[in-house]
C-alpha cells in the first residue's frame, strides 16, 4: 500500500521498508528539510501495518539523522548543516603569526606551476583525453604505484581525488548512511569535522 504525502508517496510493510524508503527520497530532494512526516498511526493505517511497524521505522530514521521529533509538533525531516559553528569562531591573526586553521599552505613556498600546466596543455593538445579513455593517467598510475610499493601500502585499485578531503568525503558517502556514528581525533582537522555533520 501507499501513503500519499504532498507529491511524495511513502511505502513498505516492514519497519526497515518504510525506513528506506523515506531515507531514498530525502536523499532524491522528494522531501526536504523541514518537510513534516504524517503521524504514526495516520501512516500505519495508509499502509495497512501496525503503528509500532511505524514508530520503529521512524525510530530508525531518527538514530540515522535523516528526522527529528518535536513532540506533539510531529517528525520532520532534519535539517543538513551546510557547516558547523565552527566557522562562526574565526579568530583574528596578529601580525607576524600563520593561521594554519585551513589547511593552505605558505603560498610563498608554492612552485611556480605556469610552466607545468602549459606544458600539460600542449601534451593534452596533442593527445586529448576523450569518454572512454581511461580515467587515470597510465604513467601517472605506475609513478604512484611504485612510490606506494617503496611506502609498504599493498598494490590495489587507484583512483584519483581533488585532495584529501575529497578523498575522505568520497568514502564517507560510499561506505555510510546519514546517523551513522563517525570518530575522529580531537583536536582533530577542522575541514573533516565540517565534512561529517554535513554529510548527515
Amino acid at each position: 500500500m501507499l501513503f500519499v504525502l504532498g507529491e511524495y508517496r511513502i511505502s513498505g510493510r516492514r519497519a526497515a521498508d518504510i525506513a528506506a524508503d523515506v531515507e531514498q527520497a530525502v536523499g532524491r530532494g522528494e522531501l526536504g528539510p523541514g518537510d513534516v512526516l504524517p503521524p504514526m498511526r495516520e501512516l500505519a493505517a495508509g499502509l495497512g501495518v501496525n503503528a509500532n511497524t511505524v514508530a520503529a521505522a521512524y525510530r530508525t530514521l531518527r538514530e540515522r539523522g535523516v528526522i527529528e521529533t518535536a513532540g506533539r509538533r510531529g517528525s520532520r525531516v532534519r535539517a543538513r548543516p551546510v557547516t558547523t559553528a565552527r566557522d562562526a569562531a574565526r579568530i583574528v591573526v596578529p601580525p607576524g603569526a600563520r593561521d594554519v586553521a585551513s589547511g593552505n599552505p605558505d603560498p610563498a613556498l608554492l612552485p611556480a606551476l605556469a610552466p607545468a600546466f602549459a606544458e600539460a596543455a600542449a601534451a593534452s593538445d596533442a593527445d586529448p583525453v576523450l569518454y572512454g579513455h581511461a580515467p587515470l593517467d597510465p604513467a601517472l598510475a605506475a609513478l604512484a604505484r611504485a612510490s606506494f610499493t617503496a611506502d609498504g601500502v599493498p598494490d590495489g585499485p587507484l583512483a584519483v581525488t581533488s585532495g584529501s578531503l575529497d578523498a575522505i568525503e568520497r568514502v564517507l558517502a560510499a561506505h555510510l548512511r546519514p546517523g551513522d556514528a563517525v570518530a575522529v581525533e580531537d583536536p582533530g582537522w577542522g575541514s573533516l569535522l565540517d565534512l561529517v555533520p554535513a554529510l548527515g
